[in-house]
C-alpha cells in the first residue's frame, strides 16, 4: 500500500499554521521594544517570553472560557474567570520577563522595589495579557460565526434540494388517493390482509404529502407513521416472527424533523434474518424519553451471520447517507448515533437532545 500523507489535515488538526502567526508576533514585539544600546540576545529572549506567556490567555479564553462559559450564558463566571486569567497571566509574564533580565544581569532584582516601576510593569504585562485574551476570544467568535453561517447555508441548501426532489417525484395526490381507494374497494372483503395493506399505504402517503411540510413535526405523528410502516412490513415477514414496537411513557411535546428516523427502521427490516424458525427472527423497536431534553430510539434485529450484510454505518444506501447528513446539519453536537454488532444481533441507538 502506498503511503499518503494529508498535509492539510495535519496542519489544521495540530494547529501548525499557528506557528507563523506567533513568529510574526514575536518579531513585531521585538521590533517595537528594541533598544539599540541594550544587548541584543536578552531582548530577543524577552520578546519570546512575552509570546510564550501570551499563549495561555489566548488559548484558554478561546477554547475554554468562550465555549464553556460565554456560549452557555454563564456571564458572571465568564467575566470573573476572564479577569483572573488576564491578571494572573500578566503577573506571570512580568516575573518571566524580569527573570530573563535578572539571568542576563540586566537587573539586580526580579521584583523591583520601586513602586512606580512595579506599577508600570504590572500594567504593561496585564494589558498584554488582556490583548492576548481578547484576541483569542475574538478569533474564536469570528470562526464560530463563520462556521454557523456556513452550516445554516448548508441546511437551507439541503432543504431546497429536498423540496425540488420532492416536487420532481410528486404525483398528483388526489389522483393517487383515488387510485388507492379504487383498488381498496376492488379487493375482496374476505382478503383482509390486502385491504389492510392498502389502507396503511394510504395513511403513509397522506402523512408524507400533507403532514411533512414543516421543519419539525410532533414525535407522536412520526411514531404513528412508523406504526403504519411496521404494519405493512410485518405482512411481508414470516408468520410468528418476533416483531415488537414499544413506546415508553408519554412523548410529550417533543418535535423532530419529519421522516428522520425511518431509515433506521427500514434498515432493521432490510437486514433481518430469515431463519426457518420464524420465532428466531426478531425486530424490536423501542421509543423512549429518558428525560425532558432527550428522545431515544433503539432498534435491534437478528441477522444471519452466514449470509452477511452491509449494516447501518457501512451501508452505501442513500437513505442512510441522508440520515447521517441530516443529523449533522439539523442537530449538530446534539445527537448520538451508536451501532453495535453483537453475536447474531444488530442494535442501533439514536438519541436526540433538545437545547439546554
Amino acid at each position: 500500500m502506498a503511503f499518503s500523507f494529508d498535509y492539510n489535515k495535519w496542519l489544521f488538526k495540530y494547529k501548525l499554521l499557528h506557528i507563523p502567526f506567533w513568529m510574526l508576533l514575536w518579531l513585531s514585539t521585538f521590533y517595537v521594544y528594541y533598544v539599540k544600546t541594550d544587548p541584543l540576545f536578552p531582548q530577543v529572549c524577552n520578546a519570546g517570553m512575552v509570546i510564550v506567556m501570551s499563549l495561555f490567555p489566548f488559548y484558554f479564553t478561546a477554547h475554554i472560557l468562550i465555549p464553556y462559559l460565554l456560549y452557555k450564558k454563564k456571564y458572571f463566571v465568564f467575566i470573573l474567570s476572564l479577569a483572573l486569567t488576564v491578571v494572573g497571566s500578566g503577573i506571570l509574564m512580568m516575573v518571566a520577563v524580569r527573570s530573563v533580565d535578572y539571568y542576563f544581569e540586566q537587573t539586580k532584582e526580579i521584583i523591583t522595589s520601586d513602586p512606580a516601576k512595579l506599577k508600570f510593569n504590572i500594567n504593561l504585562f496585564t494589558w498584554t495579557a488582556i490583548i492576548a485574551a481578547f484576541l483569542g476570544g475574538a478569533i474564536k467568535i469570528m470562526i464560530d460565526s463563520f462556521r454557523l453561517k456556513k452550516q445554516l447555508y448548508e441546511v437551507e441548501k439541503e432543504k431546497i434540494s429536498a423540496e425540488l426532489n420532492f416536487l420532481r417525484s410528486q404525483i398528483n395526490p388526489h389522483f393517487l388517493f383515488n387510485v388507492i381507494n379504487t383498488i381498496y374497494f376492488q379487493i375482496d372483503k374476505r382478503n383482509y390482509e390486502a385491504r389492510a395493506s392498502v389502507e396503511k399505504l394510504s395513511e403513509m402517503l397522506r402523512y408524507q404529502l400533507y403532514e411533512c411540510t414543516t421543519d419539525k413535526i410532533e414525535i407522536k405523528k412520526e411514531i404513528d407513521y412508523v406504526r403504519s410502516y411496521v404494519s405493512v412490513q410485518t405482512l411481508r415477514m414470516e408468520k410468528g416472527s418476533d416483531i415488537e414496537l414499544k413506546v415508553d411513557g408519554k412523548m410529550g411535546n417533543f418535535k423532530i424533523a419529519p421522516l428522520l428516523i425511518l431509515p433506521i427502521i427500514e434498515n432493521a427490516f432490510k437486514h433481518v434474518s430469515h431463519f426457518k424458525d420464524p420465532s428466531s427472527n426478531k425486530i424490536h423497536i423501542h421509543f423512549n424519553r429518558p428525560d425532558d431534553n432527550c428522545f431515544s430510539l433503539e432498534t435491534s434485529n437478528t441477522y444471519d451471520k452466514n449470509i452477511g450484510a452491509n449494516f447501518l454505518l457501512n451501508s452505501g444506501g442513500l437513505g442512510i447517507q441522508n440520515l447521517k447528513r441530516r443529523l449533522e446539519l439539523i442537530y449538530p453536537d446534539r445527537y448520538e448515533l451508536l451501532v453495535n454488532k453483537g453475536e447474531g444481533l444488530y442494535t442501533t441507538t439514536l438519541k436526540i437532545f433538545q437545547h439546554d
